[in-house]
């Protein structure tokens, strides 16, 4: 009986470190994105990884505190689903982060529909900023 408890309460435990360790996992793929994107992209329409994964993590309590995190070594495009998903969710959030943000002149690979191309990070960030893609985390997925 005692051992049943023990090995009840160890693979418990390991559930819980195994759901944690899920989160952290979309929240550093999220931060790993080559390319931005929202909507339907390519000949199929299909929803980015990006999006999905931006997604995935706003679904969890502790959103806001993943993407902090995850914000810190993020990608160019990461760091654009980060503050599109801050912008739309937790706004004190965005402001401390955009206001210590560096604003590089780097370039973005960006798909629109079948379009992909090279837009300004800073043209982006300004997209963020006026809430362009705040309406396409209202929308349910699809």
């Amino acid at each position: 009986m005692f051992a049943a408890l023990i090995v009840g309460i160890v693979l418990s435990q390991l559930g819980v470190s195994a759901a944690s360790e899920s989160a952290n996992s979309v929240a550093r793929d999220l931060a790993a994105a080559k390319s931005f994107a929202f909507g339907g992209i390519g000949v199929a329409g299909l929803m980015s990884e990006g999006e999905r994964n931006l997604r995935a993590v706003l679904e969890r309590p502790d959103a806001s505190q993943q993407l902090q995190a995850a914000f810190a070594h993020a990608t160019l495009a990461g760091e654009l689903y980060i503050l599109v998903g801050l912008h739309r969710f937790d706004r004190a959030a965005y402001q401390k982060v955009v206001s210590s943000l560096a604003r590089p002149n780097d370039d973005v690979e960006v798909a629109r529909g079948c379009m992909i191309s090279h837009e300004p990070f800073r043209q982006l960030l300004s997209e963020v900023q006026d809430g362009r893609f705040d309406d396409y985390l209202s929308r349910p997925p699809w």
